[in-house]
């Protein structure tokens, strides 16, 4: 079994299965890929499709989680280290029988393979998975059908499922601005992400970058009223 939790990304941000809120948004994503993934006598590929800061790359790190805890073979590569991995790493530990395998930014890899001309990799990365009856998912924030690559490589993207990642409901915002200030290393009382959620679009990526900002000590890109406001009611805690 490949032990690949958890993921160290940028902001020092850890990601794990285990500090993943499985909100509304992404609750039948999360079963409709386990449930393909559990059938090993059959590869499937599946594009997983979420805008900017919606929670892609932990719910990939979740899903691998998950598929692991059943004694199974996962791995999460990024996009940006296929190609050495590729060449370093998949010739001495080779997909295994059922393997999951998910590929972040993987719109960005295939658009760099493909300006390289490296587009095959990718062909053969789906061969190989194909072999081992595994399964596929690729992580990426534009539609599958506007990616910039092969026909090859999108041919066999277009074969396999495409799935989108929601919004929360009401009732998770509470509990996910809780999680998404915990993954930073950061603490909001019960109040403060009251205030928070009065005042902020209640979606992912409107709640993330507003943290991001306030933990950037108020330097925020663009000047902002509400973001002021903000910043002066509230005190971030590290933890």
């Amino acid at each position: 079994m490949s032990a690949q939790l958890p993921l160290q990304l940028s902001h020092s941000i850890r990601y794990s299965s285990l500090d993943f809120l499985e909100h509304a948004g992404v609750s039948e994503v999360v079963a409709t890929v386990l449930a393909i993934a559990a059938h090993k006598r059959k590869f499937s590929l599946i594009y997983l499709q979420g805008e900017k800061l919606s929670g892609k790359t932990h719910t990939g790190v979740y899903i691998v989680g998950r598929v692991q805890e059943l004694a199974r073979n996962a791995r999460l590569l990024r996009g940006s280290d296929l190609g050495e991995w590729f060449v370093d790493e998949l010739p001495t530990n080779p997909f295994r029988a059922g393997e999951l395998c998910v590929i972040d930014d993987a719109d960005i890899f295939l658009e760099n393979a493909q300006s390289r001309g490296q587009a095959g990799l990718f062909v053969d990365i789906v061969e190989r998975l194909a072999h081992a009856n595994g399964t596929l998912v690729l992580l990426g924030t534009i539609t599958p059908d506007k990616i910039a690559t092969s026909s090859q490589a999108q041919s066999r993207i277009g074969a396999g499922m495409h799935l989108v990642l929601g919004n929360p409901v009401e009732a998770d915002l509470n509990q996910l601005l809780h999680m998404i200030t915990k993954q930073r290393g950061l603490k909001l009382t019960e109040g403060k992400r009251s205030y928070i959620l009065r005042r902020v679009p209640r979606v992912i990526p409107a709640l993330v970058e507003c943290i991001e900002r306030l933990e950037e000590g108020n330097d925020f890109t663009e000047a902002s009223t509400s973001f002021h406001l903000l910043s002066e009611a509230l005190t971030l805690e590290r933890v």
